[in-house]
């Protein structure tokens, strides 16, 4: 039997698909037949959802490399929008229904000048619609179904940088005139375009929502090297274009492990402390406080393990404090009786 595809894949996701949608075409296309759970499934999922109406860049993870999720979750996004003015949606963006009308005599600079106070660290009200989830049911769920929905608090987000795109474009709409705005944003992870877009057309005293938006970037990845909608079908392009695991988190220093050292660790096997002098330069500050990380590399140049530093307060009555496995990964097909004469 073939060896199961593994990797991650960089998607251009065409518009009016979900996220969800994307990964269920993946995994038909390269494991027909294969079950989404139980024995005999295929892994398959997504680092960062994007809604139907958005295009752009959708990492997919295959196989064991769903275990890089949490990490890919927390890189820098970077988009382009287009924010119409005047016109506010239930859902914050065009494929919602119409709720509310305001100004739309607008140019770019007075954009531009609302900007300012959306950079840096701010406090953000996620949409109501969302997959946020309150009592174990999505927020969608619970607004669609017609039941109270409860009220959203503000969450930290940070806006690294956002600016205007070219002029302001103003034309007749259904119930008046609207105001199009192209804007380009790199932000933090957990940064939501349909509140940005609400917040920026409060600032200027009216409404307004998502009209269009792309996903440019996820940290390294840029959408300029994904595989296009057309090709999401053909089974040898995408097994081609799956990439693996080590080079999905390039920002964590690669420690070298032995063969005897790589299967301790996929055996649960802890590191230790001595490990960390062995390291080319420190573990790295992941985003969102998720802690310190590096990557554990075998002499084939396959990602072993992600270990994590402990905190000092972690160690019994302060002493060293070992660092610790964060997501392990199995060898590749054929290299497990490798490792296993070499720890002879």
């Amino acid at each position: 039997m073939a060896a199961p595809h593994r990797g991650f894949l960089l998607i251009d996701k065409p518009r009016g698909v979900s996220s969800h949608g994307v990964v269920e075409t993946v995994r038909r296309v390269l494991a027909p037949g294969t079950r989404r759970r139980g024995a005999g499934r295929f892994r398959c999922g997504h680092a960062g959802t994007l809604d139907p109406l958005a295009t752009g860049l959708l990492l997919i993870l295959c196989g064991p490399e769903t275990r890089l999720s949490r990490f890919l979750l927390g890189h820098d996004k970077r988009y382009r929008f287009t924010l119409r003015l005047g016109v506010s949606t239930d859902t914050l963006d065009a494929d919602g229904e119409e709720v509310a009308t305001g100004g739309a005599d607008y140019c770019a600079a007075d954009v531009a000048a609302a900007l300012d106070a959306f950079r840096g660290e701010s406090q953000q009200v996620p949409p109501v619609i969302s997959a946020l989830k309150r009592g174990g049911r999505p927020m969608y769920a619970l607004a669609r179904g017609g039941g109270d929905v409860p009220e959203l608090a503000g969450r930290p987000v940070r806006i690294h940088d956002i600016g205007v795109c070219g002029e302001a474009r103003r034309r007749a709409a259904r119930h008046g005139e609207v105001c199009d705005v192209d804007l380009s944003v790199h932000c933090a992870s957990g940064t939501y375009i349909r509140s940005l877009a609400r917040d920026i057309a409060a600032a200027l005293g009216t409404v307004g929502h998502v009209f269009e938006l792309r996903r440019t970037a996820i940290g390294p990845f840029e959408v300029a090297e994904a595989l296009g909608a057309a090709r999401m079908h053909d089974a040898e392009a995408l097994a081609g274009a799956l990439r693996p695991a080590v080079v999905a988190l390039p920002e964590m220093p690669a420690l070298a492990v032995t063969a005897a050292e790589a299967a301790a660790l996929r055996q649960g096997i802890q590191p230790e402390t001595a490990w960390l002098a062995r390291l080319p330069e420190p573990p790295v500050a992941w985003p969102s406080g998720m802690g310190e990380f590096f990557r554990m590399v075998d002499a084939a140049g396959d990602l072993v393990a992600v270990g994590e530093l402990a905190h000092p307060s972690d160690g019994a009555n302060g002493g060293p404090v070992p660092p610790r496995i964060a997501a392990v990964f199995p060898p590749q097909p054929g290299e497990s009786e490798r490792d296993r004469g070499s720890c002879d």
